[in-house]
């Protein structure tokens, strides 16, 4: 199990105006092909950073909210879409806070998240148990075993793959590069 990150080290992060990789177009796609987006959905965006990804969702129709433990991030999130329609965002910690008050979902993602979560079990009986029926778990994610050694630490591995990917009623895999990979499970 990798060591995990203090939400002190997310806000230094996010605080020196770091962000993760920009959504590409083969995200859009591949969210296209495997979780059919249209309006009148909802979405909830975990470990949504800055932003980035519940924006592409809010794009594609959903109603989304994103939600992430560094309160800097929230922050530069809540004030850069300021003009996306359907988009909130909320400071939680997605394996230790409530997630009582939480809707059912039609989409839960986890967008270069999934690998920072420590106790996976529990959090995928979290995103089972709030999804609607039909609805689906979107993962971009890179590969430890595509990563070079220095960066292993932020891809799953083969294991965890496994792990994700079992109970789930389908499970579409779609290869985005030579690193990273996305994956829709649906109940």
């Amino acid at each position: 199990m990798r060591e995990a990150l203090d939400v002190s080290v997310w806000d230094a992060y996010y605080a020196d105006g770091r962000h993760f990789r920009p959504v590409m177009d083969e995200e859009r796609e591949a969210l296209r092909r495997m979780a059919a987006p249209r309006p009148g959905l909802s979405a909830l965006d975990v470990g949504c950073g800055t932003g980035g990804f519940a924006k592409c969702l809010a794009e594609e129709g959903y109603s989304v909210l994103g939600v992430d433990y560094s309160e800097k991030a929230i922050d530069i999130a809540q004030s850069s879409f300021t003009e996306t329609s359907g988009l909130r965002f909320m400071c939680l910690n997605a394996e230790s806070d409530e997630w009582e008050t939480f809707e059912s979902y039609d989409l839960i993602s986890a967008r270069l998240a999934y690998a920072f979560i420590e106790q996976k079990q529990e959090f995928l009986k979290r995103v089972r148990d709030h999804l609607s029926p039909g609805g689906s778990f979107h993962v971009m994610t890179p590969l430890a075993e595509s990563l070079p050694e220095s960066r292993k630490s932020v891809g799953i591995t083969a294991d965890e793959l496994e792990e994700m990917c079992q109970g789930w009623s389908s499970v579409q895999e779609y290869a985005l590069d030579a690193q990273h990979t996305a994956y829709t499970l649906t109940v």
